[in-house]
Order: structure tokens, then C-alpha cells, then sequence
């Protein structure tokens, strides 16, 4: 039986990606740092038939990912697949973002791609396996809007590192594929954080973020769709929502007109917004 690891699997994207895997024929490592929900979503394929596990992963330390990958290769042998899912998104502009924020997002959003895809690109040389790596970019990849920039900045790195690999590995027969979703219906804004603000203004914030991304019209069984069919597939670099596809394509012909459409947005005008769509949005929600 093949093994894949999808980091992040305890909630949204990785959770339907571990899915579908496991209902695919592979064995599953549902890898995250939250063990309670990385269980659930283990003991939940496990009851539909699946084969799954478990494991307890903080993504932004190399060590823990040299622990996992000697881990899955004593019980199971060399990995098969690797989803690199894990993520944040916090949010701030350039300047007001501190140093430390900037820091958790490049250990998180792209330090951990780098360390997952080095060592289970190495399992699967050493083995001579036919494998496949996933690395969950994004439309930000593209989209330099002042309000993430340390997201944006981090994930572009993303793409262009798994394009890196995706040469290098090339002759090894280790597909690479970049997935650039959009706006998907997950909780990933409402974890994150916005610098500048205290705690009571930051729950408030979280709050709601978490309504307005709720109202995104694609699921993460969308996104775990296309992951599944990279594997299969091997493109590089793949777009999912409309959205992304126009970001993609408007990137590589006129990077002015994307930088003047992401000038538009501001954290002023957002706060402006609020309060207005606010009741809108608690009967939508409701």
C-alpha cells in the first residue's frame, strides 16, 4: 500500500485531501499539530473502511520533520506522497508587520514546505520511488495586496521553490506540482492574527474574517480534487477558483495592473466596511 502524508490534515483542505487519498488506496498519515483533530479525521477514514494515522507535527521544525520522515519509513516504509498543507494567514501591511510576525509566517508558510519536500524528496530517491510532492501555494502567489504581504511574500516563495525541485527531481521521476487555490470556505483567516491590534480588537477581527471567508463559494473538496489529480497528473503549476486563474494569467502579462488592483484594497477601507455588511453577514451566517 502507497503512503501519503498530508500535513495540516486536521481541518479544511487537508482534511478532505487525507479523504480522498485514503478513499484513492493510499495509506494516509494525517500529520498536525492540533493531535486531537488529526485523530478525529485518522479515526474517521478509518471507519469508512480507510487506512490512516495520526501524527503529532509542528511544521515549522526541522527536527520534528526528520523524526516524522524516520517515523513513517519504520512503519510503513518510504513515503509514496507528500501534501505540504500546513499554513497561516496573518494579515497587516508591510511596515506595521513586526519582525516576529514576519518570522512565523515564513517558518510556517514556507520554511516547512522546505523542510517536508528535502527530506521525503530524499526517502523517495534513496528508495527509487516514482513519487509526488504537493506544495499548497496560493493566488496570493501573485497578488501583491497591502494587507498580506508576508503571506504573499511567503508563498510566492513557495511557488518558485517547488518549481526549483520540480527540475531537479525531474530525472528522478518525483513529480512536483504548485496548487494556487483562491478563496476557499475554510478557517484559515480566522486563525490568523492582524498586527497592530489587541486582544479584544483581534478576537473581534477574527471574528469577522471567519464570516466573510464562511461565504466562499469553493469548499476544500474542491482543492483536494485537484491535489489528488496532480498526483495523477503531474502538472506544475495548477490555479484552482477563477479568481486565481485571472490573477495567474493577468501576473505573466502585465504585473502593473495586477499591482494597481492590489493597491485598492486597504485595512481603512475594510474597517469602514465592516460595520455596514456586519448584519448582513450575521444573517447569512446564522
Amino acid at each position: 500500500m502507497r503512503t501519503a502524508i498530508v500535513t495540516g490534515g486536521g481541518a479544511g483542505i487537508g482534511r478532505e485531501t487525507a479523504r480522498l487519498l485514503a478513499e484513492s488506496g493510499y495509506r494516509v498519515v494525517v500529520a498536525d499539530i492540533d493531535e486531537t483533530a488529526a485523530q478525529a479525521v485518522a479515526d474517521e477514514i478509518t471507519a469508512a473502511g480507510g487506512r490512516a494515522h495520526a501524527y503529532l507535527l509542528d511544521v515549522a521544525s526541522e527536527a520534528q520533520w526528520d523524526k516524522a520522515a524516520e517515523w513513517v519509513r519504520g512503519e510503513f516504509g518510504p513515503a509514496h506522497v507528500l501534501v505540504n498543507n500546513a499554513g497561516i494567514m496573518d494579515t497587516g501591511g508591510f511596515v506595521e508587520t513586526g519582525a516576529a510576525q514576519w518570522q512565523r509566517t515564513v517558518d510556517i508558510d514556507l520554511m516547512s514546505v522546505i523542510y517536508g519536500s528535502r527530506v521525503f524528496a530524499r526517502q523517495m530517491i534513496d528508495a527509487g520511488i516514482e513519487g509526488h510532492i504537493v506544495n499548497l501555494a496560493s493566488g496570493a502567489a501573485f497578488f501583491p495586496a497591502r494587507y498580506i504581504p508576508a503571506y504573499a511574500a511567503a508563498k510566492a516563495a513557495v511557488l518558485m521553490a517547488s518549481q526549483a525541485l520540480r527540475v531537479e527531481l525531474r530525472s528522478k521521476r518525483i513529480g512536483v506540482t504548485a496548487i494556487c487555490p483562491g478563496a476557499i470556505r475554510t478557517d484559515l483567516l480566522a486563525h490568523g492574527t492582524r498586527a497592530g491590534l489587541d486582544a479584544a480588537e483581534q478576537e473581534a477581527w477574527r471574528a469577522q474574517l471567519g464570516k466573510v471567508q464562511s461565504l466562499a463559494f469553493a469548499t476544500p473538496d474542491k482543492v483536494a480534487r485537484v491535489v489528488e489529480r496532480s498526483i495523477r497528473r503531474n502538472p506544475a503549476v495548477v490555479p484552482v477558483n477563477p479568481e486565481a486563474w485571472i490573477g495567474y494569467g493577468l501576473f505573466r502579462l502585465s504585473p502593473g495592473l495586477v499591482r494597481a488592483v492590489g493597491s485598492v484594497g486597504s485595512f481603512d477601507l475594510a474597517d469602514r466596511l465592516m460595520p455596514r455588511i456586519q448584519p448582513l453577514l450575521n444573517r447569512i451566517t446564522k
